[in-house]
């Protein structure tokens, strides 16, 4: 970078107008840029240049209508024309500096305008010797043009500006001060005052080119910066994804043997009529119902987070959704002495959506209304707002949310008359939950304004479609075959508290349970004739494999063995599903477990 352009002490004007702050080290690449692009600005110019020719032409023959020799007009185009060839072909030549060492390109140029400095200075005695005044005033004008083109191809570098026009300029300076009168002194003032003119053009394009060099590079720096931050947030989130994977399997370990103990507690108490007992098993149960809850719904909103939820859109009726909510709360609300009032007024109310992330949305609303509400009703209302889009609401007459509170309810850990934290109500990370679901299967969810009565509404808006052109009739359920009295069950997990557990579970429902803790140790059970096995329950995760290919090998050595994979992992479900698997997610209590063995177990 030319050295007379940059600031010796003080702030740099770059930075104070832009500010784009930049350390110490980057002022090296800053003058390195500046330099690059600078020489690139000029060298278009210098190519340019022979474009300029015909302007020369018609000075020359300006000049030889107001008095110049013809000779002397003819030599001094063509000294011109020879002067925009080499410069034309210099600025190609000079074009791989640019990228190799900019700085000598600039000192180069700057050696090519001297060389035309000394030129346009030596050709000015030969026209101010015996021409007529409007030669002089002519050829006077052809330079002031050159210089200020050189001002305008500078990029700013008071060094080019001078070295192509200082010598032309103590020339005209002493051919004007020689003749002197009025003309000549005037002439010799009118070029000095441009000089402090040029001068400043060249400050401000130097400026500039400062600013929008520090600017790029401070925004390239900003750039890195974010995409660096970008990677670490990916790998935070990949991090926490595989965190809370980690924490979804290993904190469900215990707590899915303490709801099969629980279980079974709860059958010896029954069995024994203790009070007591009873009293206390119903206690750990509901306990474990509460750790169960606290746990799925933080790490629901983890996983919504870390964008590990997958949906699948499909074409769904809302209506059947809506009347099996309606089966479902029931129960609740008898319980409570609420009415339940479902209420679908379109007579085709199909939407696209993902059913299984809508249900869990409305389960949670549900749940909510029910919860907070102490008298009067919940009503589950479906209706068509346009004709492509779909209305749910859920209302109730509870107690409301304060104006204040009407947008933070969607907040995490955000409570409504909780003040103590009340863990039997949650985190309060059910409507956050619902918000981020919402989003993920494309629907829309809002608290409405309260009706007069009071109370709080709910709105979830989905893109309705057209229903199927064809209802197939729903075939008739088959008869429920008997389940055997008692049951084999081979149980393969590798944590000894669980299969205790779950083998303590069955023993006392009056089945055989087969416990082992390694793969080699089931397959050979499976392997021996004598052995029965009715249903095998087998852990996902596996010191020597997975459970998915344990099934797999043992339905080799026993085909048809219905078979059930019990997992933390919730990506589990994916993995079962694609091989055709049943999975349960730990913890579960003993009573879904044995459910769902009963269920495996009856005949096909």
């Amino acid at each position: 970078m030319d050295a007379t352009a940059a600031p010796a002490t003080g702030p740099d004007p770059a930075n104070v107008h832009t500010g784009a702050v930049l350390s110490a080290a980057d002022e090296a690449e800053v003058a390195r840029r500046i330099d690059a692009q600078c020489l690139a600005h000029v060298l278009v110019a210098m190519r340019l240049s022979v474009t300029l020719a015909p302007l020369d032409v018609l000075w020359s023959l300006a000049a030889w209508h107001v008095g110049l020799r013809p000779e002397v007009a003819a030599g001094w185009l063509l000294l011109m024309l020879l002067l925009r060839v080499g410069f034309t072909l210099a600025g190609r030549r000079l074009q791989r500096w640019v990228t190799v060492d900019a700085a000598t390109g600039l000192r180069q140029v700057d050696r090519l305008w001297l060389m035309s400095g000394l030129v346009h200075a030596a050709l000015i005695p030969v026209f101010f010797a015996g021409t007529s005044e409007n030669a002089k005033l002519l050829f006077t004008l052809v330079g002031n043009a050159s210089a200020w083109s050189v001002v305008m191809a500078a990029a700013g570098r008071p060094r080019a500006y001078w070295s192509a026009n200082l010598l032309p300029l103590i020339a005209l300076l002493l051919g004007w001060g020689l003749q002197g009168g009025v003309l000549g002194w005037s002439m010799v003032a009118v070029l000095l005052l441009a000089q402090p003119l040029a001068g400043m053009t060249l400050h401000n394009q130097h400026l500039s080119w400062q600013r929008l060099v520090r600017l790029g590079l401070a925004n390239e720096r900003l750039a890195a910066s974010l995409a660096a931050e970008r990677d670490r947030a990916q790998a935070a989130a990949e991090a926490r994804t595989r965190f809370f994977a980690a924490a979804s399997h290993d904190l469900r370990q215990p707590l899915h043997a303490l709801a099969i103990n629980a279980t079974t507690l709860e059958l010896l108490a029954r069995r024994a009529d203790d009070p007591q007992l009873r009293t206390l098993s119903q206690g750990v149960g509901r306990a474990l119902a509460q750790s169960q809850g606290l746990l799925d719904a933080l790490l629901d909103i983890s996983r919504l987070d870390a964008g590990a939820v997958k949906v699948a859109a499909t074409d769904t009726d809302i209506g059947t959704l809506l009347r099996q909510l309606q089966a479902e709360f029931a129960g609740l609300a008898a319980q409570r002495a609420l009415a339940f009032q479902v209420e679908i007024a379109d007579a085709a109310p199909w939407a696209r959506t993902d059913a299984d992330p809508l249900m869990r949305i409305l389960r949670n609303l549900l749940d909510n209304a029910f919860k907070f509400t102490e008298q009067g009703a919940v009503r589950l209302q479906l209706a068509r707002e346009a004709p492509a889009v779909l209305c749910i609401r859920v209302a109730d007459s509870g107690p409301g949310i304060a104006p204040a509170d009407r947008e933070r309810v969607f907040e995490e850990f955000f409570q409504v008359g909780n003040p103590t934290r009340d863990r039997s109500r949650g985190l309060g990370l059910g409507l956050a939950i619902v918000r981020r679901t919402a989003a993920l299967i494309g629907a829309q969810v809002a608290l409405a304004e309260p009706p007069p009565g009071g109370g709080t509404v709910f709105e979830l808006r989905l893109p309705a479609v057209a229903p199927p052109a064809i209802a197939l009739p729903l075939a008739p359920a088959p008869p429920t075959p008997a389940v055997p009295d008692a049951l084999a069950v081979l149980l393969v997990d590798d944590e000894p508290g669980i299969l205790d557990a779950m083998a303590t579970l069955l023993r006392t429902l009056g089945w055989q349970a087969h416990a082992v803790c390694s793969i080699e140790d089931a397959l050979a059970l499976a392997a021996a004739p004598a052995m029965r096995i009715d249903v095998a329950v087998v852990d996902h995760r596996l010191p020597q494999g997975d459970g998915i290919g344990l099934v797999q090998r043992l339905q080799r050595l026993r085909p048809g063995l219905p078979a059930l994979i019990v997992s933390g992992d919730a990506a589990a479900a994916g993995d079962a599903a694609r091989h055709g698997l049943r999975v349960l997610h730990k913890p579960l209590d003993g009573a879904t477990l044995s459910a769902a063995i009963a269920e495996l177990a009856r005949p096909r």
